[in-house]
């Protein structure tokens, strides 16, 4: 993947001070946090100066918290050890919102089989009904006959 950056997975800033900023994710390890001597710096005042690190090997990424004030939540839920990110996770650090995108997924699933995880809160959609398109009115009968050729006008 490094031959092709774009295919490297991305953390995009979805809300925050931030919001806008895409962090794409080379192999290893990348912390996240405040100071100027991480990886990814994040200008939120409610981070630690290293907040966690996310870590790319091969076709896993996984996230962990660095001991943060604040802690790190993923998908509304506080973790405290590694956790494997999946395509379309939500992270937040402090009042920062990430999310996390893996367009490798695209090649690799590209019906998007698996696309996140199931989670328990969530429930399988089902499709749509197909219909057609609206049936056209049918045409009545005019109350009043038709107009003969040759008909007398103004009697």
């Amino acid at each position: 993947m490094e031959d092709h950056p774009e295919l490297l997975p991305v953390l995009t800033v979805a809300g925050g001070p931030m919001r806008g900023a895409r962090f794409r994710l080379r192999p290893g390890p990348l912390v996240i946090g405040r100071a100027s001597t991480v990886d990814i710096v994040v200008d939120d005042a409610h981070l630690s100066r290293r907040h966690a690190v996310v870590r790319s090997e091969g076709d896993t990424v996984t996230l962990n918290d660095l001991g943060s004030t604040n802690g790190t939540w993923l998908n509304d839920r506080r973790i405290f050890d590694v956790v494997p990110l999946t395509d379309g996770d939500v992270i937040r650090l402090g009042r920062t919102e990430l999310r996390f995108f893996d367009p490798g997924v695209a090649l690799t699933d590209p019906v998007g089989l698996s696309f996140g995880v199931m989670r328990r809160h969530q429930r399988p959609t089902l499709p749509l009904p197909v219909t057609g398109p609206p049936a056209l009115p049918t045409a009545r009968p005019s109350a009043l006959p038709a107009p003969t050729e040759g008909a007398d006008r103004g009697r």
